[in-house]
């Protein structure tokens, strides 16, 4: 990851630890809020409010990078596994889609929706969401190049889901 000074610059430990937190933060952000438009739209068990949906994916966000970082932190082959994230262009361009759509989505969304919830929530949501829009976005764009999609391609290399990946 020589394009990130600062995330280069922490323990090897600490990177792995991030990367993974960011990995599961990226699942989770992939998944969640479409799971919150389907279960109030759909099933109308609770109203739609995007007070509730940026909170959902707030959460959502949370609790994939805890648990990220749960993973992470129980990792043994540090050295290997950060060469092999280092060298992934693809895993890095992910990466870079997903923290610029988090940080446009953390401007976009307060300035559309500013009454209808807190402004805090909306910054957070809006980032929570973003973070999965950019994956979305790095997916879209294999497909429309014509690459193949792998079941990599989402999950990356951390541990836990990656690992699982890799020996199927």
């Amino acid at each position: 990851m020589p394009n990130e000074p600062l995330f280069a610059s922490q323990q090897p430990a600490t990177q792995l630890l991030l990367h993974s937190s960011l990995k599961y933060a990226q699942l989770t952000s992939m998944v969640v809020p479409p799971l919150y438009v389907l279960r109030t739209l759909v099933l109308r068990r609770k109203p739609f409010s995007i007070k509730g949906l940026m909170h959902t994916s707030i959460g959502g966000a949370a609790v994939g990078g805890v648990i990220g970082a749960g993973l992470g932190y129980g990792e043994q082959a540090v050295g290997r596994r950060l060469e092999r994230i280092r060298s992934d262009a693809s895993q890095i361009r992910t990466n870079d889609y997903s923290i610029i759509s988090a940080t446009l989505s953390a401007l976009l969304i307060p300035a559309l929706f500013l009454k209808r919830a807190p402004l805090p929530s909306l910054v957070l949501g809006g980032a929570s969401i973003g973070l999965g829009v950019g994956v979305w976005a790095r997916l879209g764009e294999k497909i429309g190049k014509g690459q193949g999609l792998r079941a990599e391609d989402v999950t990356g290399d951390v541990p836990g889901v990656g690992d699982a990946v890799k020996k199927v």
